[in-house]
């Protein structure tokens, strides 16, 4: 039998372009003179350790020698005890805390092969030793550093750590270009010990000047009850440690200078390696989704910093930041993202099991999970956080909360006082005009609901508090159901159920649906006279003549009529989005977008369990609105409202085969069915809510602006003015956290 033939062997593909003696004796020369600076400032020091020691010893000589003292005598104390204070602070840049790391969770070949595959499969054709270590943590870039830092130069272990968030936002064709990226900037051949000398040092000067320890960091908090000595005492201190650090400073600046050329040299050849693998408009495209990702970063920790005011943390950061990158790229103008242009041939070889629009969280074994654990890790050990103390809430209930702070839900706060859910229609409860019964009762009607409104508003806002937060409790746990039946970990304590089974958390979430059914007809009878008032006013604003309207009153009656359609449309509609919205952020929580099609069978099984019935409430909202149009300005022709929401395709049903044999076909249609409903569903969730709350705040507007014209203002009190659980968070409690490391973001 003959031997089977051996498959041919791989041909390396050169990424970095090419480096000769010139880029080795440029290495050589920068880590020297940048080796040879910390070796300067610690000579500098001990100089000036022995002039303040000459100083001291000149002192006590010449009291020595003195036949008799006078209090002149003791003035150079002084000076030389700032010269010694000066010289200890000066000593603190050369004793740098060790390397602090961002929490990060280490995976290993067998946990995740894939990912070492294809590092492996990139340091081969960079003719680089593969990291040592692989480490996921919830930074927004991808980094490498030699093990020990400077002191490990000559081993040349590399660790690589992987942020979770940017692994959410990019495709594996991108992944893979950041990887040769980052790992391109430690390939030099001969002279890669020296390139990762000259990067160690930079950093290690950079953490030597700017790390603080935690003493160092209290000098700048101001303390209870300090008293203006202590206070005096603690700026000095800190002022005078920022003074002495001035000298270092220099030498940092000098290291920078001296490196400067060839760490541009490195970063542009490790960028010219990612643009191989990519190509350039896609590399340019690559680079704003960057920028996206660390503008949605800043947005996180604002938001997790109002998540500990209001005991709700978001429960996956990655997840929370893909969503945030994906509503800014939708945002974006169509034509400042370009087409991807193919790469170059034998890079299309290298990487041709990466498809450039396969998701590089499907590379990542349980992806969703991960994120979730590294998102605790977080929250306890770098934040401080009590976990037991919050309830973790998917990503999508925290951009929902961070909608309050929109200007189209502060107009309808302001004219209904808060006592109106901005996902609680103000329309159809009750009977109102249709034609003009005159200005006078019109008039009368708003006096009256104004009136009234001081007598019941304080038992309404504790109605629709309790109904609000069933609400939010039921979200909670259908979203804990689907993680559950998912197989991933659901702590009993954040939900206070007996158990954590799919079964068990449903039946609360079923409880909770029945509490907001029973407290229906409390609200709709207080909510009906709030709407007759409410129609009261744009019937007054509709139904008066011209000559009696000021300009801008004149214009919003011209566009009345499209609002109203509009606004009439959905608010039918609404009951079924609010399902919809408790199905989306259970299917959010799931993350079903990034899973890989080696995730277990449960994870389906949850998926199917949501994708489904979201779909089903999406052709039922598009039912209740079907013939409404979208005529709203600057529309200059009318479209279908449905057309305008759903921009898309929704997922067809699965056919299921009873054949055992189809079970691999059932996993990646359900992937395919997921990936779809994460492209449309998303979007016309976004859609429909943006385009409510306008048409509402819109209106409501319109008829505060009429009665301001015809009765003058109305002020509710502070007693009737509703907060809802998730805007307790005054402003300047919503400030960037400010993190333990003080190392860069990225």
């Amino acid at each position: 039998m003959p031997e089977p033939i051996a498959p041919p062997p791989l041909k390396r593909v050169r990424l970095t372009p090419w480096r000769g003696p010139f880029h080795f004796l440029l290495l050589l020369a920068t880590s020297s003179l940048t080796l040879m600076l910390p070796l300067a400032y610690l000579l500098l020091v001990i100089i000036s350790g022995f002039f303040v020691g000459w100083l001291g010893f000149e002192w006590v000589t010449s009291l020595a020698l003195a036949d008799s003292w006078s209090w002149q005598d003791a003035l150079p104390v002084a000076y030389i005890a700032a010269g010694v204070v000066t010289w200890i602070f000066t000593l603190r840049p050369l004793m740098p805390r060790p390397r602090s790391v961002h929490v990060a969770l280490q995976i290993t070949p067998s946990s995740q092969p894939r990912i070492f595959e294809l590092v492996d499969e990139i340091c081969w054709h960079l003719k680089l030793d593969p990291p040592q270590e692989i480490w996921l943590d919830t930074s927004i870039g991808i980094r490498s550093s030699v093990k020990d830092g400077v002191l490990g130069v000559a081993g040349g272990e590399l660790i690589l750590h992987i942020g979770l968030p940017i692994v959410s936002v990019v495709s594996a064709r991108e992944f893979a270009a950041l990887l040769v990226r980052e790992l391109a900037l430690n390939a030099g051949g001969l002279g890669t010990t020296f390139s990762h000398l000259v990067r160690e040092l930079n950093t290690w000067f950079y953490r030597a000047l700017h790390e603080r320890d935690p003493w160092e960091l209290e000098l700048q908090n101001k303390r209870l009850k300090e008293t203006s000595l202590q206070r005096s005492i603690r700026v000095t201190t800190w002022l005078w440690m920022g003074v002495s650090k001035l000298p270092f400073g220099l030498f940092v600046m000098g290291a920078k200078l001296i490196s400067a050329a060839a760490l541009i040299r490195l970063s542009s050849g490790a960028n010219s390696a990612g643009i191989k693998v990519l190509g350039k408009e896609a590399w340019k495209n690559l680079q704003e989704k960057m920028d996206l990702l660390q503008i949605a970063w800043d947005a996180s920790r604002t938001e997790i910093q109002r998540g500990i005011t209001q005991q709700r943390l978001p429960e996956n950061l990655a997840l929370l930041l893909a969503r945030h990158v994906a509503r800014a790229s939708r945002q974006k103008s169509p034509a400042s993202f370009h087409e991807p242009q193919s790469a170059t041939a034998p890079v299309a070889d290298f990487l041709q099991e990466l498809p450039a629009d396969a998701p590089a969280a499907a590379l990542i074994r349980g992806f969703v999970d991960l994120a979730r654990q590294v998102t605790c890790f977080y929250y306890q050990h770098e934040l401080g956080i009590g976990l037991h103390e919050n309830r973790l809430v998917a990503d999508e209930e925290v951009l929902h909360q961070n909608r309050r702070e929109d200007e189209s839900l502060v107009t309808i706060r302001r004219y209904f006082g808060g006592l109106a859910h901005p996902e609680r229609a103000m329309c159809g409860l009750g009977a109102t005009h249709q034609f003009s019964p005159g200005r006078a009762q019109l008039q009368e009607e708003i006096l009256r609901v104004r009136k009234e409104l001081r007598e019941w508003g304080s038992r309404l806002k504790l109605a629709l508090q309790e109904w609000n937060l069933a609400w939010q409790r039921r979200r909670d746990l259908e979203a804990a159901a689907v993680l559950s039946l998912a197989g991933f970990t659901v702590s009993r304590i954040q939900f206070g159920t007996d158990d954590t089974t799919p079964q068990s958390l449903r039946s609360e979430a079923a409880r909770q649906r029945m509490l907001m059914e029973h407290m229906e007809t409390a609200l709709v009878a207080y909510e009906m006279k709030m709407e007759s008032r409410f129609a009261s006013a744009l019937g007054l604003l509709w139904w008066s003549e011209k000559s009696d309207l000021d300009d801008r009153l004149s214009d919003r009656r011209r566009d009345l009529a499209a609002w109203v359609s509009v606004y009439e449309a959905m608010a039918g509609a609404l009951p079924s989005f609010r399902e919809l919205l408790t199905t989306f952020f259970a299917f959010q929580t799931l993350g079903a977008r990034y899973a890989s099609l080696d995730d277990t069978g449960s994870f389906f099984t949850a998926l199917q369990s949501v994708v489904p019935k979201m779909t089903n409430l999406v052709r039922q909202i598009l039912s209740t609105m079907d013939g409404a149009m979208y005529a709203l300005p600057p529309i200059k022709r009318p479209i279908p409202l449905n057309e305008h929401l759903l921009q898309g395709k929704l997922p067809e049903p699965i056919n299921i085969s009873m054949n055992p044999g189809a079970a691999v076909d059932i996993r990646a249609l359900s992937a395919k069915m997921a990936a779809d409903a994460s492209e449309v569903i998303a979007p016309f969730v976004d859609r429909f809510l943006h385009l409510y709350h306008q048409s509402y705040a819109w209106l409501a507007e319109s008829a505060e602006l009429t009665e301001l014209h015809f009765l003058g203002p109305m002020s509710f009190g502070s007693d009737v003015e509703l907060l809802m659980p998730e805007e307790f968070a005054r402003m300047n409690e919503t400030q960037p956290l400010a993190p333990k490391s003080r190392l860069p973001a990225k």
